[in-house]
């Protein structure tokens, strides 16, 4: 029924919605789905087939741990008003890829996807940081339909994120700085095409972008494709009221559809919550947390948002779920307690949970949890979305402790938004989210 549900709307959608966005430029707003591609995804030029199941988990846990390290930093300077704003570096914390292509001709590219970046951005002609890139250099000098239009004293080039400056025929030269490396050059207009699963492609004839001369940390990726709401993002730029986005099994190399979905006007079901931006980035409250009927004894205070502090922070890098320490050790005992003698527990430590066993066979019967969000909006969660496998004798829980000195706030993180269409709207500032199975989108 929720299939055929989401079919009608994006059925209707071209014909029952309109933009109240001022675009940059001239925009096509048809509707058009991105194919994700996962960091260790055989379809990713990072794949290495060398590596076991258990390896791929450490990797993406410790790019995990490395984007949570930069988002406390971020949160430290913030504190401290050492800083306005820093954006978090990508790339620590990179788990989905989007391919496209620059320029004409184009020049075939594969950018990391981050939802709480603001610029979309590339290496240019012979990048410092860009050499060791697996896809060809974008050469704007070589591509014909590469202009220079974005100028000093501009709305584009004003935006202080970007701290934009006057340099050579008065064009917009910035600087990105993040919490680890840098993207550094001028502001720039060109061709960019997007790639379907099924071989369809969209091309925005015209879009600002950020041609990048330095680029430190990229970890070989051709740059960024930031997601955030400001001025100088696609989604701004392209008159988009919003995006949507569908996870499907991250640990499955084989799997390929997650999808990134642009233009239009994102579907927002029944089962939404409100959602705010602090700092660029995506947030939502939670309330409650129940295992099957039984609601934990929290108190709701812990997650509500206060200045810099409380909510949660709905991402695209983080792999585990993020949890106040009080509701972690709720959590953590009610599983134990419904596991009971069952399965023989791993011993690793107080902050984490683990079993012998596999959780697909051995918590079959395991009860719902749910995230019970703001205005009765709740995400009910399989145990394919608490649980990983580790080890090939072992399964961990997918939740992790949020301390409130280092990370003030809750974050959802992929596992647990494996299977779900996530659709942020920006005019009714609402996120919602529904369980379906991401091939859909493709049909």
């Amino acid at each position: 029924m929720v299939k055929l549900f989401l079919v009608v709307l994006l059925l209707l959608q071209p014909y029952l919605t309109t933009s109240n966005f001022t675009s940059y430029h001239e925009t096509k707003k048809s509707r058009v789905v991105i194919k994700m591609i996962h960091y260790e995804s055989i379809k990713s030029p990072f794949y290495n087939p060398k590596l076991t199941h258990e390896d791929r988990v450490r990797k993406m846990n410790q790019r995990s741990e490395a984007r949570i390290s930069d988002l406390m930093v971020v949160v430290s300077n913030v504190l401290k008003k050492d800083v306005v704003e820093v954006q978090i570096y990508p790339v620590y914390g990179a788990q989905f890829l989007i391919p496209l292509k620059i320029g004409t001709p184009p020049v075939a590219q594969i950018l990391i996807m981050d939802t709480g970046s603001i610029l979309l951005w590339v290496h240019c002609g012979f990048t410092i940081g860009g050499e060791a890139s697996p896809a060809p250099l974008y050469q704007n000098a070589d591509s014909s339909s590469y202009v220079e239009d974005v100028y000093c004293e501009t709305s584009m080039c004003d935006f202080m994120t970007l701290k934009g400056t006057c340099g050579f025929s008065r064009r917009c030269d910035y600087t990105l700085n993040y919490v680890k490396g840098k993207s550094q050059g001028h502001l720039a207009s060109e061709v960019v095409t997007f790639q379907s699963k099924n071989g369809s492609e969209e091309t925005i004839k015209r879009l600002v972008f950020g041609c990048s001369s330095i680029s430190l940390g990229a970890d070989g990726c051709s740059g960024v494709l930031g997601l955030g709401q400001r001025p100088v993002s696609l989604v701004s730029q392209q008159n988009y009221t919003g995006f949507s986005y569908c996870i499907g099994n991250i640990s499955d190399v084989n799997y390929d559809s997650n999808a990134l979905v642009l233009g239009d006007k994102p579907i927002i079901e029944k089962n939404s919550t409100p959602m705010f931006m602090v700092l660029g980035k995506y947030y939502i409250n939670l309330e409650r947390i129940s295992v099957g009927n039984k609601f934990l004894d929290i108190d709701p205070s812990i997650f509500k948002r206060i200045d810099y502090n409380g909510g949660m922070l709905v991402d695209s890098g983080a792999t585990s779920t993020y949890l106040p320490e009080i509701a972690f050790k709720k959590l953590k005992e009610e599983i134990k307690s419904v596991i009971g003698t069952t399965l023989k527990e791993v011993a690793k430590g107080p902050e984490q949970l683990c079993y012998y066993g596999d959780f697909n066979h051995d918590l079959q019967h395991f009860p719902k949890i749910t995230l019970h969000f703001a205005e009765n909006a709740d995400m009910e969660l399989t145990a394919e979305n608490l649980f990983h496998k580790a080890r090939n004798d072992h399964f961990c829980l997918s939740v992790k402790i949020s301390e409130r000195e280092k990370l003030p706030f809750s974050i959802l993180g992929v596992w647990s938004q494996q299977y779900f269409y996530i659709s942020l709207d920006f005019d009714s500032m609402r996120l919602s989210f529904t369980r379906i199975d991401c091939d859909f989108l493709f049909d």
